[in-house]
This record gives C-alpha cells, structure tokens and sequence, in this order.
C-alpha cells in the first residue's frame, strides 16, 4: 500500500493533541480563573520549548530566503540540537552543503545515516551526502557511494541524475550511457536527465542530437537551471550563432546559483563579456568550442584570459548596475538582476520558493513531524521539481547500444 494513502498520528500531532487536551482539562478545573490562565500559559511554553527545533527550521528557511547570512545558519544548528525529525535534519545538511559550510553539512550526515530509522531517509541523506563529496572535491566518492547506493535497488530521478552529473564530469562516458539509456528505458525524463543526455551528446559530437534536447529543454521546458542555458550557448557556439548564445547565456543569469552549480554566475558573466566584444568575439568563441568540456564545467580554458582582459565598460545581458530595460531574459523569465538574494530563487536542481505570510500556518501545525512545511522545506530541498508537461521519452536503436 503506497505511503501516501496511509493516516497515522505522527509523534508531532501527538503532543499536540496531548496540550489540547491539558489545557482544556485545566479549564474544567475547580480553581480561580487566573490559575487557569496561568496553567494555560505553562502549557503553551512548555509546548513551544519541546517543539522549539521546528520554530528555528521554521524561522532559518525564511531568512534565508531574504539572505544568506550566519544568523541562517546559527537557527539551523540549533534546529539540529533541538533534535528535529530527520527529514528535516537532511534538509537543513543540504543547506550547508549548497550554500554554507559543505564540510559541517557532511559530518553530520556521516553521522546521521547509520542511525536513520527509515531506509527512504537513508537513501535521501546519502544522495545529499554525495553532493557534499562532490563539492569538497571527491568526486570518486560522490560516485561510489550512489554507485552503492542503487546496487541496493534504491533508485529515483535524484540519484540518476547525480550519478549521471559525476560520470560526466569524471569522463567515464561509458558508464553514464548506460544510466542514461536505462533511464529512458523506464519511461521518464526529467529536465535534469534531459541535461545530462545533452551533455552527453556534446562530448561525444554528436551536436545535432545536442541541439535538438537544448532547443526542447530552453525554449519548451524553461529550464530553472543555468547549467542547461550554458550547454545550450555552447551549441549555439559550435553552430555559429553567437548571437544566440549570448542570449542564452544572458537566461542562465536569471536563475538559481548554488555552491553545487557546475558554474557560476560570475563565470557566465565572463563567458558573455568575451563573447559581445567585437574584438574577442571570433577568437572567444573559437576557444570555448575547442575546450567545450572545460567550458561546461565552469573552469578556465586557453582563451579565457582574452575576456579579462576586455573592455570593463561592455554592456552586459544582467550586470549589477544594469536597469531592467538593459536586461536580457529568457522565455517566461522576469528581468534578472544580480544581488545576493539571486541564490535564493532547486527544477529538478531547484524550485521557486518565494515565501509569503499567507504560505506558513504554524499555528496550525506546530511543528508536526509531518506537518506540512512545503515552502520551507524548497529553499533547502534538492528533490526533482517536473515539468508538468508530457516528457521526452523517445528510445532509438543507438541509444539502446551500450560501448563495450
């Protein structure tokens, strides 16, 4: 029986009830009234005090979404102290692995993992865990650990496409064809494994096949994030439309960039200021199609220097200082504008999770074990948000070949 269709009073709606009825008790008391608001308000303190790991989770998620700054990650850490469930424990481990301090947010994960109760949070954590590898630089690590992991049967979009990202990346083609057919296979393609295929497709040369993912995944799928706009320019490149690069090169801007981003924004932004002056623009783009796997991972590459060494004063597709007339955006994008929220903004890397008053109803929850904390649980979520649209599941012969 599916999970979702089984009811059960969690540990949090359990203490709640056990107040509620306390402090109804406490009304039908034969004493003064004021002790009974005075055992009211006991029990509202005592309840909040045991719950108060919920409140820092709570409250951490949304400034973070305001801004990334140490009193965020001080309210995580006493979450953590305060014992929250370990769903919530993972979240706030993927928090620190994205945007904060990636070593603490793998300490802790090390230790939470052989004592999780459930076996999906164990699978949750250890993909978490692998991206926290990956940015402290072991990406065999990253690998072997899911590599493990899905030997066991565990498998979801969030491991294939991690799993998929590191081979890429290590260059161990052969092994993410395999992930890559074998997920077709199984009827879905999320915009995350739809990226990867085109990347795949781009170290091997096969660019027509490249540029017909990219053209689907930017222009019909509005991809959320910016390592699809940078692989799609890099087409556009290779193809000799630079123009359209910018373009799209200019739309990476306009989304979410984490410390778990093969790129980042700074880089892009360099990567347009090569490409838009008239006396780079040729040798620039010769040198990112000659070093395209440098390129797709965000490092320097022969050539590079010749966008340094630019004109500062280049107008750019989404600078600092630019107003939103000068800015250039993508299909079903708003201006983009650079600032330290920008970061804030996890498809499948990364969802919207602009938070509102009218969107948070702890009152109501209480900070249940499984209470709904949709918004919040976003800003620190690394889940695979779908496109709501039929995805592209089309298997032909040569994919089903597998390289010996």
């Amino acid at each position: 029986m599916p999970n979702v269709q089984q009811t059960r009073l969690n540990k949090g709606a359990l203490i709640a009830l056990l107040f509620i009825m306390l402090t109804i008790g406490a009304c039908f008391l034969p004493i003064p009234w004021w002790a009974k608001a005075v055992i009211a308000v006991v029990l509202v303190g005592v309840f909040l005090f045991i719950r108060r790991g919920y409140i820092y989770f709570y409250r951490a998620a949304v400034t973070l979404q305001k801004e990334n700054t140490p009193r965020v990650w001080n309210l995580m850490k006493k979450a953590l102290a305060a014992h929250v469930d370990d769903e919530r424990k993972i979240l706030i481990c993927s928090a620190f692995i994205q945007q904060g301090d990636a070593q603490f947010g793998v300490d802790t994960l090390e230790k939470l993992i052989p004592v999780c109760k459930e076996e999906s949070r164990r699978a949750m954590a250890t993909v978490t865990l692998s991206m926290g590898y990956w940015r402290l630089g072991d990406l065999d690590k990253a690998i072997e650990i899911l590599q493990d992991l899905r030997a066991t049967g565990y498998n979801d979009d969030n491991l294939e496409i991690n799993l998929e990202t590191y081979l890429l990346e290590k260059g161990d083609l052969k092994e993410a064809k395999k992930l890559i057919v074998q997920s077709r296979k199984n009827g879905t393609e999320s915009n995350g494994l739809l990226d990867n295929r085109g990347w795949y497709y781009i170290q091997m040369g096969e660019w027509d096949k490249a540029a017909d993912i990219f053209d689907e995944l930017i222009d019909d799928r509005h991809a959320k994030f910016p390592e699809a706009y940078v692989h799609g320019a890099q087409v556009c490149i290779h193809k000799g439309r630079i123009d359209d690069a910018i373009d799209r090169l200019g739309w990476a801007l306009s989304k979410r960039f984490t410390n778990t981003c093969a790129v980042t924004k700074e880089y892009v932004q360099t990567l347009i200021i090569g490409l838009e002056n008239n006396a780079t623009k040729k040798a620039f783009a010769r040198a990112m199609d000659e070093n395209v796997r440098e390129v797709s991972l965000g490092r320097e590459f022969p050539g590079f220097e010749l966008a340094l060494e630019s004109d500062s004063s280049n107008d750019m597709p989404c600078k600092e200082d630019a107003s939103i007339d000068e800015v250039s955006v993508g299909p079903n994008d708003e201006a983009c504008t650079v600032s330290s929220t920008d970061i804030l903004e996890d498809d499948e890397r990364e969802p919207n999770t602009d938070l509102t008053d009218d969107d948070y109803e702890y009152d109501q929850s209480y900070g249940s074990d499984d209470a709904d904390f949709s918004d919040e649980d976003d800003v620190l979520d690394t889940s695979v948000d779908d496109d709501d649209r039929e995805p592209n599941t089309d298997l032909t012969e040569e994919d089903e070949k597998i390289t010996e």
